[in-house]
C-alpha cells in the first residue's frame, strides 16, 4: 500500500461522501469523472480507507466511511453465523 494519497484518492473519498439522491448517481459520476465502474469505485474507496494517510488527510470522513462499511457488512456476517 502506498504511504501517501494521490489527488485521485482524495477525489474518490470526496465523491464517496458527497450527497446524492440516488446511489446510481454517485456511480455515474465516478464513471464520468474518474473512469471507474461502480464496483471498482467502491473497491478503491475500501482500499483508500485502509491507508493510514487517508486518516491523516481527513479523519472525520474516513471514520464515517469506515462506520458505513461496518454497518453494510453486519447483516452479511449475521447471516453466516446462523
Amino acid at each position: 500500500m502506498g504511504a501517501t494519497m494521490t489527488e485521485q484518492d482524495q477525489q474518490i473519498l470526496r465523491l464517496a461522501v458527497a450527497p446524492f439522491r440516488y446511489p446510481a448517481a454517485r456511480e455515474r459520476r465516478a464513471r464520468e469523472e474518474l473512469d471507474l465502474s461502480g464496483v471498482r469505485f467502491w473497491q478503491e474507496v475500501n482500499r483508500i480507507l485502509d491507508m493510514p494517510a487517508a486518516h491523516a488527510w481527513d479523519p472525520h470522513t474516513v471514520a464515517r466511511l469506515k462506520e458505513q462499511r461496518i454497518q453494510r457488512r453486519r447483516p452479511a456476517l449475521a447471516g453466516r453465523l446462523l
